[in-house]
Formats: C-alpha cells, structure tokens, sequence
C-alpha cells in the first residue's frame, strides 16, 4: 500500500542531527516569537498530514491547529504581561530604595539641625557667663578707680609728695581707660549676644525650610542673605549654580588672606607705638596674644563644634580699633609738633634756664634727642586716646 510505503520510508522519530537545527533556529528568537513559530509549524505539519492518503482527520487537525495558535497567542500575551510586571516591580523597587534613601538624609540633616541648635544654646550660655563676668570686671576697675581717686583728694590736700599724687593721677587716668576699654566691650558684647541670638534664629528657621526643600532652596535662600547685607552684596530672588558659590568662596578665602596679612603687617607698628603708654600697652599685648584671625575663622566654620559668627566680628572690630587708634593717634602727634616744639624750645632743656641759648646749645644737650623721644610718648598718648574713645 502507498501508506505502508511512505511510513517505511521516513527517516527514525528521534533524530538528533535533523532536530538540531531547529531548535537553534528557535532558540535565537525571543520567547513570545518562539511560540509563534512553533504553532505556526504545527499547524503546516497539521496540514500536511491531513492532505496525505490515510492521514488524520481533516476537521481536527484544523481544529488542533486553531488550538495550538490560540495557545501560543495567549501563552506570548501572559508573557509580555508579565514581562511588563516584573518591569514595573523594578521601577517601583527603586523608588523605594529613592524614598529610603530620602529619608535617611532628611533624618540625618534634622539631626545635624538638632546637633547645631545645642551648640548654639550653649554659645548663648557662654555669651552670658561672659557678660556677668564683664560686669563684674568693670565693678570692680570702677571701685579701684574711686578708691585712687579719693587716695589722689587725700594726697592734694595733704600738700605732700607731689610725685606721688602725680603717679596717683596717673594709674587713675590708666583705670579711667581700662573703664572706657571694658564699657566699650561690653556693650559690643551685649550687642554680639543679640546678633548671635538672632542669627540663630534665622538660622533655625532656614534649617527648617532646608529640611523640608532641597539643597538648592536652601542655597538660594543663604544666596538672600547677601541681599539682606549692608550694603548688598547680591540681588535677591535667585537660584545660584555650583559656579556661582565657588565664586563665593573664592572671595571669601582672598578676603581672609588679606585680613589675616592686614593684621599681621599691623603687629610690629603697634608694639612699637604703644611701647611709651603703659595704659594701652596692657590691652595691645591682650590683643596680640589673642588667637590669630584664621585661627578664629577655622574656629567658626568648624562643623562639629563651629562658633558664632559674632566671635569673628569683635576679632575683626578689634582690629579695627586698634588700626584707626594708630593712625589718629600718628596724624594727632604730626600736627602736635609745632606747639610741642615751642614748648619744649621754651621747656627745662631750652630757654627756661638761659634766654640766650643758642641752636648749637640745644642740640648739643641732645635736646632733638629728648623732643624726638617726646613725641613717641605724645604719639602714643595721642594713640590711647583714639583707643579710649572706641574709634
């Protein structure tokens, strides 16, 4: 029979080599793609076999066929719904991960905020040790004061040792400085205590708001701050990039080399014209002793244990003081020297005790020696005085 000789002629079922090719043809194609073909070559070997002599049904090899295509249809559905799924767990798995992360550095930034607020509380309790014990300081200057002043009363009225009262006048006239000096402090350091006060506040309140936006809020809301300066140093409303605040930066770091050069340059003039006058000689060598201004400025930008910006402001208007003391005091002691050199020509070392002293006398006597040595102590006599009075 036909049949009997076709079956005979097919090749084995289970051959390897013939399958081989077919299943790396299938497997380089993606899976939903995979069931595809495959059903389509069911179907066609469907056919196939129903258009043979003695082959299977017709009607249900078509209808095996159908099956075998919905399935594969249905089967590459599922698998790109679920292709679909797992790429959404994903997404969603990494926003998870982003909110986590999120909420990690909102905790640690309330907790720096938490950390820099005791800090701060604390700078506020040092600031007012500080205060009652400038108020106790300036008690007690004010009572050696009374007390030399009432001793200097005795002393005139007893008509006795000049020199004394003399030296008397003058330890007062040094206490009546060092008053002056500690009122002055005072009030600036009652004056820092609110400003530190308030920028505390202020800065809590930034702190706050950075808390709740992103980085860039809060660095367009400390780029209003040079706005609010006086004078402004920045207009206001803007968002600045990372360009912008190395700039910042840049100016910050060339204005702290200066101060700190400025400062330096200024030392040894200073010594030098407060040598003569023990009543500043005693606040320069405070000042000088005191700890350098980047010193201060490291102290203040410090992250753990960082100070208010008060303590680099008195730094600063200490300097200030002393620089316009000096300058006054050396303008002073040069428009000073027409009448003190009159005086000093007219003094004990000129025409007091010879009318008829000749030029050659006086400067034999080293009397240029003696005014040039006056007018140091007048300069820096001139200099206390700027200094008293807090220029």
């Amino acid at each position: 029979m036909p049949v009997a000789d076709d079956r005979r002629d097919d090749p084995p079922s289970a051959s390897p080599a013939l399958l081989q090719p077919l299943r790396a043809a299938l497997g380089k194609a993606p899976e939903p793609e995979r069931y595809r073909l495959l059903a389509a070559l069911l179907t066609d070997l469907a056919e196939q076999t129903a258009a043979r002599p003695g082959g299977a049904d017709p009607a249900q090899a078509e209808a095996l066929a159908k099956k075998l295509a919905r399935l594969g249809e249905e089967k590459a559905l599922i698998d790109d719904t679920l292709a679909a799924t797992k790429a959404d767990l994903e997404h969603r798995a990494k926003q998870l991960d982003a909110e986590q992360q999120r909420a990690k550095d909102l905790e640690r930034i309330v907790n720096d905020q938490r950390t820099r607020m005791k800090a701060a509380q604390d700078q506020i309790a040092e600031l007012e040790d500080q205060v009652v014990a400038k108020n106790a300081q300036l008690h007690q200057v004010e009572s050696e004061a009374e007390t030399l002043r009432i001793k200097g009363q005795r002393a005139e009225l007893a008509a006795g040792d000049t020199s004394r009262v003399d030296k008397l006048a003058e330890e007062r006239r040094g206490l009546e400085v060092q008053v002056q000096q500690l009122r002055g402090e005072l009030d600036q350091l009652r004056k820092d205590k609110d400003a530190v006060i308030e920028q505390l506040k202020g800065e809590l309140t930034a702190a706050r708001s950075a808390t709740a936006g992103s980085g860039a809020t809060v660095l367009a809301s400390l780029w209003d701050r040079l706005a609010q300066a006086k004078p402004p140093l920045a207009p206001g409303g803007q968002t600045p990039g990372v360009p912008a605040a190395e700039r910042l930066f840049d100016a910050f770091l060339e204005m702290t080399r200066f101060m700190q050069d400025f400062d330096q340059s200024l030392n040894p003039f200073l010594t030098s014209f407060t040598r003569h006058n023990q009543a500043v000689a005693k606040p320069w060598d405070v000042y000088a002793r005191s700890p350098a201004l980047h010193q201060v400025i490291r102290e203040v930008v410090d992250i753990e244990r960082g100070k208010p910006a008060g303590v680099l402001k008195m730094r600063l208007m200490a300097l200030k003081r002393w620089a316009m003391a000096a300058i006054i005091g050396g303008d002073s002691a040069l428009e000073s020297i027409a009448h003190e050199l009159e005086e000093h020509l007219r003094g004990p070392v000129g025409m007091a005790t010879d009318p008829n002293r000749k030029i050659r006398d006086f400067m034999r006597d080293d009397g240029h020696q003696l005014f040039h040595q006056h007018i140091r102590e007048l300069r820096s006599q001139k200099l206390g005085e700027a200094y008293a009075k807090g220029v």
